[in-house]
C-alpha cells in the first residue's frame, strides 16, 4: 500500500502534505513555489516517486454555498491537465476554510501567519489530507 499526497494549490505557492504508510495521519511535507505548469508537474511527479504515492488529493476551493468560482474553475482545469499526465488517481476534496483553519492553527501556537506563509500552505494541505483520510476510514 502506498502513501497519499495532498496539494493545496494557490496562485503563488502549493502546500504539500503526505500520509503515513498506514493512512492514518497527514504530515506537512513542503511548499512548492509556482513557476508554471511544467515545473509544477515535475516536482509533483518527483514527490510521487520519492514517497511511493498511490493517490493524489487536491483541494478544490468551492464557495461556501458550493458554487464554482473563477478560482474553482482554474483548479479544476489544472486537475484535468494533471489527470492526463499522471498515472495515479486524483481525488478532489472541498477545501473550504482550510486556509482559515491553518491561520488559526498558527495563531494558537504563537506564530504570525504573515511571517509563515509557506507553513500556512502546508498546514492547509494537511487539513485537506486528514479530512480525506478520516472519510476513508468511516
Amino acid at each position: 500500500m502506498g502513501k497519499i499526497l495532498a496539494l493545496d494549490i494557490g496562485a503563488k505557492r502549493i502546500g504539500v502534505a503526505v500520509s503515513d504508510e498506514l493512512l492514518f495521519f497527514a504530515h506537512p511535507l513542503k511548499t512548492i513555489e509556482w513557476r508554471g505548469f511544467n515545473g509544477f508537474l515535475t516536482e509533483v511527479d518527483e514527490l510521487i516517486q520519492q514517497h511511493s504515492v498511490t493517490e493524489l488529493v487536491i483541494g478544490v476551493p468551492y464557495t461556501l454555498n458550493g458554487a464554482i468560482s473563477k478560482k474553482t474553475k482554474q483548479i479544476l482545469d489544472l486537475i484535468n491537465k494533471l489527470r492526463k499526465r499522471l498515472n495515479i488517481p486524483i481525488i478532489e476534496v472541498d477545501e473550504s476554510l482550510t486556509t482559515k483553519m491553518a491561520h488559526d492553527a498558527l495563531h494558537r501556537v504563537g506564530k504570525k501567519p504573515s511571517k509563515n506563509r509557506h507553513k500556512i500552505d502546508q498546514i492547509a494541505a494537511v487539513f485537506i489530507l486528514q479530512e480525506y483520510l478520516d472519510s476513508k476510514r468511516k
